[in-house]
């Protein structure tokens, strides 16, 4: 995970939000990839299990998927809800934290 600001990847990594010390890792699992043509050059609805914070949903999202040969390319930007998950900061009223969370994605395979 990173920002554009040392001091707010930090805090976000910290026991406020996502607790990276004792949830180092995120998970998604898919369990549905449907031909879909969408908005923003989607291609296809990838549906999965996600794990963060130690909370495991089912979500769906948009994702830009290409194959050649062997080779699959994807890419995705989509947003959950914090809350979600059990990640409640609440912050000061003057904060401007939200309660979704934008995640981009960029996988590539590489052919045999």
């Amino acid at each position: 995970m990173t920002t554009d600001a040392d001091g707010l990847t930090e805090h976000l990594k910290s026991a406020d939000f996502f607790d990276v010390v004792k949830f180092p890792k995120a998970a998604f699992s898919s369990t549905k990839i449907t031909a879909k043509p969408g908005e923003k050059g989607s291609t296809h609805e990838v549906t999965g299990d996600f794990e963060i914070h130690g909370v495991k949903k089912s979500i769906t999202f948009p994702a830009s998927i290409v194959r050649s040969g062997d080779a699959v390319a994807m890419q995705a930007e989509f947003s959950i809800n914090r809350k979600d998950f059990g990640i409640v900061y609440a912050g000061k009223a003057d904060d401007l934290i939200r309660d979704n969370v934008v995640l981009k994605l960029t996988l590539n395979t590489a052919a045999k």
